[in-house]
């Protein structure tokens, strides 16, 4: 009995040293990949001509891109420059062309997922592919996947709730799919072209703001969450650009925008800022537990560049959200992010390559 526990405890012992040293060598080699200059020759579309991409709005402040995939099917991929990895739903079986093409990997070197390559999936040449993130490495199980592709994550809580929002959802394109790209999203005409860089000369010009992204040493972006600046009543805003800001209505909420929707597009602000907009000017129109994750704020203007808008929603968020969350993709803490309740205004161009942005609006400050 005695020798059978031993050889159990030294069996178990030797497994968990295995694990361990395996986990150690993927995290150093993940790091190496993270600091390498020649990690990716990463195509960054430099020479290629605008293609205006078949869309559809909604309500005119957010946005899907509708993709022809494997099998004859076309889905909507809806567009976040504020999430995440880009990734197919799972409910691909219900479609086996897509089921077959299904691969499976190792992401951190040990969580198993599902994903599919982005031209297995794809079928249009001219839609744009993702950029597989150097912080989001995928292995099999010591062979990186550098080729573009899209997650099939298990339908959890979130996803869950997400499809049953928005059930039309197909698929979900986030950062990687935005970087490297130059794009622009004409809001209030519904149209999205990619591969519009903005002009050097027009740099100078005052609706031509720089936009920041987390960096490698060697000055590589390692994430695509862009930061760039707003002003409200004189004060200067650092802010996530984030075309997928959502806020879930509660019915409440629903109550108090008089409307059935479930969610509306939205923008994003820290509580800190919050509540001194609240002390500040009471005048403002403030919705309390209007969405799910909490109460709202109606600012009359926003100013970017030389526009000023409005009105634009703000939901409230934790301070620890930009803090201690988001400060992990992104080039310094934000206080915020806007959403299609700012950008609904505007005809935006954002181009990743360059590190600028451009909102035209039609309200220009005198």
């Amino acid at each position: 009995m005695k020798k059978i526990v031993k050889f159990t405890a030294i069996s178990l012992i030797s497994v968990l040293l295995i694990w361990g040293l395996y986990f150690y060598i993927i995290k150093q080699l993940d790091e190496k990949i993270v600091e390498s200059a020649d990690y990716q020759a990463l195509d960054k579309n430099s020479g290629a001509s605008a293609v205006m991409l078949q869309s559809q709005f909604i309500d005119g402040e957010r946005f899907y891109l509708k993709v022809a995939v494997v099998g004859g099917d076309t889905i909507l991929a809806y567009c976040d420059t504020g999430g995440g990895i880009s990734m197919l739903f799972p409910n691909y079986d219900k479609n086996p062309a897509v089921n077959s093409k299904i691969k499976k990997a190792l992401m951190k070197g040990l969580m198993p997922i599902n994903y599919i390559t982005f031209n297995d999936l794809v079928m249009d040449d001219n839609f744009p592919t993702t950029t597989p993130l150097r912080k989001r490495i995928l292995r099999n199980p010591f062979k990186i996947v550098t080729t573009p592709y899209l997650l099939i994550p298990p339908l959890d809580r979130e996803l869950k709730m997400a499809t049953k929002i928005q059930p039309e959802i197909g698929a979900f394109m986030g950062q990687d799919f935005f970087m490297n790209k130059s794009w622009t999203i004409d809001y209030p005409q519904q149209k999205v072209w990619v591969h519009t860089p903005i002009n050097i000369s027009e740099k100078d010009s005052a609706n031509i703001q720089k936009i920041g992204f987390k960096k490698n040493k060697n000055q590589d972006n390692i994430f695509g969450h862009p930061s760039m600046t707003i002003e409200v009543e004189g004060d200067t805003i650092d802010v996530l650009f984030d075309t997928g800001a959502t806020s879930v209505l509660t019915e409440s909420g629903k109550q108090q925008f008089a409307t059935t929707k479930k969610s509306i597009g939205s923008s994003f602000i820290a509580a800190s800022i919050f509540r001194k907009w609240r002390a500040k000017y009471p005048d403002w129109k403030y919705y309390p537990k209007a969405e799910f994750l909490g109460d709202m704020i109606e600012v009359p203007k926003v100013k970017i560049g030389s526009y000023e808008v409005g009105p634009v929603l703000f939901s409230q968020r934790p301070d620890e959200n930009w803090s201690q969350g988001m400060i992990a993709t992104m080039d310094k803490v934000v206080q915020g992010a806007i959403g299609g309740s700012v950008l609904k205004y505007f005809k935006v161009t954002i181009d990743y390559n360059s590190g600028v942005n451009s909102l035209k609006g039609n309200k220009k400050m005198n």
